[in-house]
């Protein structure tokens, strides 16, 4: 499978769809409804999208999956996870990927392919209280730099990135199979697994403590 033509396909489609709104978009109320009315309009579109690609368009799969909207390639499942980067912004959060159970149900069981679709903006030169739309960035997860991924300690664990594809972009490792993937994010779930167990002992200990004192002068330690 050549996943840096399918994503550069579906780069290519988006930017067509937002040719002609590229500029002068309505900044909205806050990042989260900018990002939702970029969901919308490809939503809309999705299904004429893939048929242009001579894709097979999967409906939209709701809020319990890992993706936003997702179709079939050669009969392999694609996912893809619609992500906006404020560009005005000296901060990155990506909001967060999703838990990592989920993600590897979705890699090793459903034998899918999840990509990262980032849409940069920045405020309007031309319109006030408006947002330009700069690029388009398509990539599949499993290729991104191993410096990229973090897990922080969230419910059973979140899958976040540390970069930006755009600043990341020409350290993608677009041949990397799904065996070395999982060699690298197997080892860095364990290690975020050991870490919050051990911290979670000390907070046992903490509270057992607490107890043994009376209740009195509390810490973690």
């Amino acid at each position: 499978m050549d996943f840096k033509a399918v994503s550069k396909n579906i780069e290519n489609e988006l930017l067509e769809l937002f040719k002609n709104s590229r500029k002068g978009i309505s900044s909205r109320e806050d990042s989260r409804a900018f990002g939702a009315m970029i969901e919308k309009k490809i939503t809309e579109n999705w299904v004429a999208l893939c048929d242009k690609l001579g894709y097979s368009s999967i409906a939209n799969p709701g809020r319990r999956t890992i993706y936003d909207f997702a179709c079939t390639v050669e009969e392999k499942l694609f996912g893809f996870d619609i992500k906006t980067k404020d560009l005005d912004s000296t901060k990155y959060s990506d909001g967060g990927v999703c838990a990592v159970g989920n993600l590897l149900k979705f890699l090793a069981n459903d034998k899918g392919v999840f990509m990262i679709v980032e849409f940069g903006h920045t405020n309007s030169e031309d319109i006030t209280n408006s947002r330009d739309i700069t690029y388009v960035k398509v990539a599949p997860f499993h290729c991104l730099p191993i410096d990229n991924y973090r897990i922080e300690n969230l419910g059973t664990g979140q899958v976040r990135l540390n970069y930006t594809l755009n600043e990341i972009w020409e350290k993608i490792d677009w041949k990397r199979s799904y065996e070395d993937f999982f060699d690298i994010f197997t080892e860095l779930s364990i290690n975020h697994y050991k870490r919050v167990q051990d911290d979670a002992a000390k907070r046992v200990e903490s509270i057992e403590s607490f107890q043994k004192r009376g209740y009195n002068n509390f810490k973690f330690n």
